[in-house]
């Protein structure tokens, strides 16, 4: 028998749990199918055992791999992990919960069995420690090459491992290339990574689902980038082909970053004749004061909104004539120098090449004017 130390505390990460715990050693299997679609992923659990068993149908653990910071998956966007440190961190956190994890590494021949040893190198500190079994026989060969049980996980841990894990639930979802929004009421503000559960986002008003190549997660997993979350999911809503969803979404979190020109004529309409039969005929939405100030003047009525949603209302027919009138005044507001670039450059094709020096020669006074 071979015996590894590994140099981790036993409180490595005390804000983990047994749920934690699981996500790790399931998405190891989730990025190995992902990595070999035939390399299949399994899961099950025995009530009575309370017994959880997780695998794969080809996998193999090196020795190597025990090594922090040892992964074949950094440069993979489609991978979840990349740090090369989750399936050691999860064994602390299940054995300092009194879990007994058990490793079953068939293609080598191989039973890995991790305990909390004090160590003497360490001054009797608690550390993970891998026993090797290398002389390990199966009678049959296994349907999976690689398996990983862990005992003591009682019903209520397992349910509670079952709601942070999308592919263990029946939900209702709109898939977009981003991932998918999550339709269910127990699903809102809840902020998953490739079916795996990572931290709550109260803002949120609908639950998402994000392929991991498109956000970035903490460390520890413990959270994904703030702006990764609004950014997205504004990309999954636009994407979702849902118009109550859009338009529930225009003035929330999740449609911050919407873009107007994304969404289809007929729903900018629809959303813009909702906004007049609220608001009135002489209604227009403002995102802030200067505008409000600016549409007082010219006889509307401002209403604030997001600016996702005034986007989408002034992009509409029953708007043109106000987005119009606004392109003109942004126009006029312009310094007359830059208006009278613009327009130098649609008369030029029409001049005479000294008429075209000369009118330059009139840019280049305009200019040394401004400056002074």
């Amino acid at each position: 028998m071979r015996k590894y130390e590994l140099s981790i505390s036993s409180d490595y990460v005390p804000s983990w749990g047994i749920v934690e715990a699981v996500r790790e050693f399931f998405q190891n299997a989730i990025d190995e199918e992902t990595r070999d679609s035939s390399n299949k992923m399994m899961l099950s659990y025995d009530e009575e055992k309370e017994m959880l068993t997780i695998g794969n149908k080809h996998s193999e653990l090196d020795i190597k791999t025990l090594l922090f910071g040892n992964t074949t998956k950094n440069t993979d966007a489609e991978m979840i992990g990349n740090h090369g440190e989750g399936y050691k961190i999860a064994t602390v956190v299940l054995l300092r919960n009194g879990k007994n994890v058990v490793f079953y590494n068939y293609c080598r021949r191989e039973v890995w069995k991790p305990r909390l040893v004090k160590s003497r190198k360490y001054d009797g500190m608690l550390v993970p420690t891998f026993f090797v079994e290398t002389s390990a026989v199966w009678e049959k060969v296994p349907e999976h090459s690689l398996l990983i049980t862990i005992e003591g996980i009682t019903q209520e841990e397992y349910e509670e491992i079952k709601a942070a894990n999308l592919h263990l639930q029946e939900y209702t979802k709109d898939q977009t290339m981003y991932g998918d929004v999550l339709k269910d009421e127990r699903h809102m503000g809840k902020v998953f990574v490739g079916g795996l559960y990572i931290c709550d986002e109260p803002r949120l008003e609908i639950g998402v689902d994000f392929k991991p190549c498109y956000v970035r997660l903490e460390r520890d997993r413990s959270m994904v980038n703030s702006f990764d979350v609004q950014w997205y999911a504004s990309r999954m809503v636009e994407s979702a082909n849902d118009a109550e969803l859009t338009k529930k979404s225009l003035d929330s979190y999740s449609g911050y970053y919407i873009n107007s020109y994304l969404l289809s004529d007929d729903l900018k309409n629809e959303i813009a004749e909702e906004f007049i039969n609220e608001y009135g005929a002489k209604a227009v939405p403002i995102s802030n004061q200067e505008d409000m100030e600016s549409m007082k003047k010219r006889g509307y009525k401002p209403v604030i909104v997001s600016k996702a949603k005034k986007d989408v209302i002034l992009q509409s027919e029953y708007f043109a004539d106000v987005e119009e009138e606004n392109r003109r005044i942004r126009e006029m507001q312009k310094p007359l120098y830059e208006r009278f670039c613009e327009f130098a450059e649609k008369i030029e094709g029409k001049l005479t090449e000294d008429e075209v020096t000369e009118l330059y020669g009139f840019l280049d006074e305009l200019e040394e004017r401004e400056e002074d």
